[in-house]
């Protein structure tokens, strides 16, 4: 591996360099579950959008269109991969998703330098330009999230957004869902050996 794919940080021509590299077929998991929760308006850009970032070896990617939340991590090949949070709008994720679809078997490289990102992998890669925007705090709501389950009377949620928990979870797998109090954000817990991943989901006004 070349000085440019090394896992540290770097520069290059006065920029901050830094990098990560993943299994094809983990990343892939990884980005199609959390593209999901990305919000569809692109007059929002840091909803239509999957803010990524990468500490002690973990790839994270997260998304959310307000009425849910989602977070992945993964581990990288190496533990001293970092990489910068990183704010990728929805149509350029479906793109990288393209590419890495045909690399599941191997190893893909993500190389932020400044304000882009390249993935790349056996000499197939691509550059984007990141967002400019912040993606929304989200840590506070997982912390609350993470409070001890209560019984409740009921709940209306949208039964659409379990199709999408179903796919990231996979065929027979179960998801498990805690309720937190009434009016709030619902715990979904997705069982996965590679994935640890985190979700919220909000309930809806529901009138009898």
């Amino acid at each position: 591996m070349d000085t440019m794919q090394e896992d540290k940080i770097q520069t290059v021509e006065g920029e901050s360099l830094n990098s990560m590299e993943l299994e094809g077929g983990l990343l892939l998991t990884l980005l199609e579950g959390v593209s999901t929760h990305a919000g569809k308006d692109k007059s929002l850009p840091t909803l239509n959008a999957v803010e990524v970032e990468g500490e002690g070896g973990l790839f994270i990617a997260r998304a959310t269109d307000r009425y849910r939340l989602i977070e992945g991590q993964a581990q990288a090949r190496s533990m001293e991969g970092d990489l910068d949070k990183a704010l990728l709008s929805l149509d350029d994720i479906k793109r990288i998703i393209t590419l890495v679809k045909e690399h599941k078997a191997n190893l893909v490289s993500l190389i932020r330098i400044g304000n882009t990102l390249t993935i790349s992998s056996l000499g197939d890669s691509l550059t984007v330009t990141l967002l400019a925007g912040t993606f929304p705090p989200t840590e506070d709501l997982f912390v609350k999230g993470e409070g001890e389950p209560v019984p409740i009377a009921s709940v209306a949620f949208n039964p659409a957004f379990f199709t999408d928990y179903a796919k990231i979870a996979g065929k027979g797998a179960a998801i498990k869902v805690y309720f937190t109090g009434e009016g709030k954000p619902m715990r979904v817990r997705i069982t996965s050996d590679t994935i640890n991943w985190r979700a919220l989901l909000m309930p809806m006004r529901y009138t009898d």
